[in-house]
């Protein structure tokens, strides 16, 4: 046991060594090339350096990237003033339905036409609902059969429909005149991971990183009933009634960031930041963001995906389908 927390603790270590070298080059880069933005040169050098350690030999450290992801979001929680309930609402609830339902019905259709097979479908609807890596994680721990190639995909497709609306969705921003809450809310719904949708919303002015921040915390309250609806159509009843699936998930744990995101939200609500810290936290946030980017382009294969090119073709096409017409509820919807 001591060998193996030791080795553990090693490759932490590493990891964490191998994440800073990797980040000072990102910054570096984007400080003497400054058009380009910075989430573009942490994933780039992110996946660069991932790519190089697939190749050598022995052990590739993992970036412990979480840990800045999840300091970024608690810290967030700082930004949070008292109208950010009303760019979000009672409309939240009912955007997030809108984004399930097309989901679903892109997928479903894609299986009538054989152009997907049904259970790596319902991986790629479930993660670009908006419950991102984790909830596909969450599956794969029950549903034995998507182990392995299928979940490998289905977080590839979620981490690379991510990069590209980092890449597009400014643009799409400024081409289309969003203002930054509707900017926010479409960045905080289509993109599925955390930080690429952070970092998304982060390229347009305030308040579209807040509302952003406040959907992902919207969709990560509903994972566990995503995750468990998932398996009840996939699963036999007899294996789940065996592992016991249904309340761990009915009930499930909350997140710790989501926690931390509220305990400073609500300190913040009761005046315990001023402008300067605001703005203090606010910096810490984009390092941390920018931080666990390079993390999440680190575990990005371009080879992985390439094998996979038609099912993630396809799943790309749905995502790009769905966010359109999510984008064209959220402009059309009445206020």
């Amino acid at each position: 046991m001591k060998k193996t927390t030791a080795q553990l603790e090693k490759r932490t270590a590493s990891g964490l060594v191998v994440l800073a070298v990797i980040v000072g080059f990102a910054k570096l880069a984007h400080v003497l090339v400054p058009a380009v933005p910075g989430v573009v040169w942490a994933l780039a050098f992110g996946a660069l350096a991932g790519a190089g350690a697939a190749r050598a030999r022995g052990p590739v450290p993992s970036l412990p990237y979480h840990v800045p992801l999840t300091a970024g979001f608690v810290m967030m929680g700082a930004q949070v003033r008292p109208e950010v309930f009303t760019l979000v609402g009672w409309q939240g609830l009912l955007s997030l339905a809108v984004l399930w339902l097309l989901v679903v019905v892109s997928f479903a259709l894609a299986v009538k036409l054989r152009l997907l097979p049904s259970r790596l479908a319902g991986l790629f609807a479930l993660g670009l609902s908006g419950c991102g890596v984790t909830a596909v994680t969450a599956v794969a721990r029950y549903d034995r059969t998507v182990e392995g190639t299928p979940a490998t995909v289905a977080t590839l497709l979620i981490l690379l429909s991510g990069a590209i609306a980092l890449v597009a969705y400014p643009y799409l921003g400024a081409g289309l005149g969003l203002d930054a809450s509707t900017f926010g809310t479409f960045a905080g719904l289509t993109v599925a991971n955390n930080a690429e949708a952070l970092a998304t919303a982060g390229t347009a002015p305030d308040p579209a990183l807040l509302v952003a921040a406040a959907y992902k915390v919207l969709v990560n309250a509903f994972e566990g009933l995503a995750v468990l609806l998932y398996l009840c159509l996939f699963v036999p009843r007899d294996r789940r009634q065996q592992q016991h699936i249904g309340a761990k998930l009915l009930l499930p744990k909350v997140p710790g960031f989501v926690v931390g995101f509220a305990v400073v939200g609500t300190a913040a609500l009761l005046g315990a930041f001023d402008d300067a810290e605001r703005a203090t936290l606010a910096e810490l946030t984009n390092w941390a963001f920018f931080i666990a980017l390079v993390g999440v382009g680190y575990r990005t294969r371009l080879s992985d995906i390439f094998k996979a090119a038609k099912p993630t073709l396809v799943g790309l096409v749905l995502w790009a389908a769905t966010s359109a017409l999510v984008l064209f509820w959220l402009t059309r919807a009445p206020a």
